[in-house]
């Protein structure tokens, strides 16, 4: 059986290029599609995203490209998924005040443990920044 990522293809490629950025600031869009192997429509798209939700900004000109508007520190992998698709949930019915089980029994036994992975899947991603994805730079002698 083939594996399934957790991670959207959009989230995937805002993660590569959120870190290629956090190397290379002012790389051009089309470098970035580039050296990560994105298509370039595809990766302008994602950086729109990013940049509405205030992770990246873009410049024309002379010193143009495009820049993250936050330190690596600042930028975790859960505001990153979900400036590209919206909220993280493991499973919508432990959202609802009232699942389709609870109505048809009066209670669910999988809602309350549905509700705590959704708080650690949360915690988790929240807990992983940029900062902590990038090389470490070697130990001075």
């Amino acid at each position: 059986m083939t594996p399934r990522s957790l991670l959207k293809r959009e989230e995937s490629y805002a993660l590569h290029a959120l870190l290629l950025l956090a190397q290379e600031p002012g790389i051009s869009a089309q470098e970035m599609a580039t050296k990560l192997k994105a298509p370039p429509a595809f990766m302008a798209k994602v950086l729109a995203k990013l940049a509405k939700a205030g992770l990246v900004e873009s410049r024309v000109g002379r010193a143009g490209g495009v820049r993250p508007k936050l330190p690596p520190e600042k930028v975790n992998l859960l505001q990153i998924m979900e400036a590209l698709s919206g909220p993280v949930t493991l499973d919508l019915c432990a959202t609802l005040k009232c699942c389709p089980t609870e109505e048809r029994q009066g209670f669910c036994h999988l809602k309350p443990h549905l509700a705590r992975l959704n708080r650690e899947i949360r915690q988790a991603l929240a807990s992983l920044t940029l900062k902590d994805l990038l090389p470490k730079a070697p130990k001075e002698a």
